[in-house]
């Protein structure tokens, strides 16, 4: 999700193999495949990533996981399911969730899908189910699809009674005549992209305006001591602005999206809600900024890709 309230966890560097159950061959025998089983092996292994507490789905490198606090709330759901791996974070332990149930339940001759071979479902247009083998199926996998984790409204109903934070849900079957699986992803997409924590007034926008750390280079392109160097400015400005806790508008600031190289510069792109604000958080980060050379500060009141944004050079 593109949403830095949101950010989920991701292995440490070489470890990327721990999370992948299938076995090569999959793609040939995807009729009578099962993910292995992980725990007898499994390592406890460490991840890394800027995830908030309040986020109970943070994922890991985009497979399931879970928080603690859901694993308390729906466990009845999801250890029957798959297993249930923890995986150690500084905040505390999550859970990798290896998903085994399969299913056969997609009606393939009234679904409209293009297929590998005639097999495993590489692009999906509408996905039509098999009713009567839905039953008790509440968090699942379909053998054609391995890409996606499918689940009942059953499974739905209960993370929302339990508050449960971080879950974006598309809704896939039945759908309304003339939309597709990809229309209706893409909007569930663009939606979680605005998500906030229940408490953060609805007012605010969590990417609504950009502050942008010009960094000058002594040449148009910047040599590997600048390449460094920013480096360490991304990772300066990030450890003033991640908060674990954060969970409101008093606690969040803004996030470090990235940056870019452009002639004689390094640009360092950061959102926030009010970039006002966050200069004002940052001032003391941004006076003790590590870079070798000159730089400027600009406020931009609209997301860092509006060109009409105004801009505002800040005063050090």
């Amino acid at each position: 999700m593109d949403n830095p309230l949101y950010e989920g966890l991701a292995s440490v560097p070489g470890e990327e193999n721990l999370y992948e159950p299938w076995p090569k061959d999959w793609l040939q025998n995807y009729r009578t495949w099962d993910p292995k089983l992980l725990k007898p092996t499994w390592p406890k292994p460490r991840v890394i990533g800027n995830v908030r507490r309040f986020n109970d789905y943070p994922c890991v490198n985009g497979h399931p996981a879970f928080s603690q606090r859901a694993v308390d709330l729906i466990r009845d759901l999801l250890e029957p399911n798959g297993e249930l791996l923890p995986v150690r974070h500084q905040l505390g332990v999550y859970y990798f969730f290896n998903c085994r149930r399969m299913s056969n339940c997609v009606d393939l001759e009234k679904s409209e899908v293009s297929r590998i071979d005639g097999g495993v479902i590489a692009s999906t247009r509408k996905l039509v189910f098999l009713d009567n083998m839905l039953d008790g199926l509440t968090i699942f996998k379909i053998r054609t699809r391995l890409v996606e984790v499918f689940c009942s409204q059953i499974f739905v109903d209960r993370v929302e009674e339990a508050g449960l934070q971080g879950f974006k849900f598309v809704p896939i079957w039945p759908l309304p005549e003339g939309v597709t699986f990809s229309q209706e992803s893409y909007r569930m997409e663009q939606l979680s992209t605005k998500w906030k924590p229940r408490g953060m007034p609805e007012g605010l926008d969590v990417k609504g305006n950009t502050v942008v750390v010009r960094l000058y280079c002594e040449r148009k392109k910047p040599s590997a001591r600048e390449r460094s160097a920013a480096e360490d400015v991304v990772a300066h400005l990030e450890k003033s602005l991640y908060d674990p806790d954060q969970a409101d508008s008093e606690s969040y600031f803004g996030d470090v999206e990235g940056h870019d190289v452009v002639d004689f510069e390094i640009r360092v792109f950061i959102t926030a809600p009010d970039c006002d604000r966050l200069v004002a958080h940052l001032m003391p980060s941004l006076r003790s900024l590590p870079w070798p050379g000159r730089f400027h500060v600009v406020k931009r009141r609209g997301e860092f890709v509006d060109e009409t944004a105004e801009e505002e050079y800040v005063r050090l």
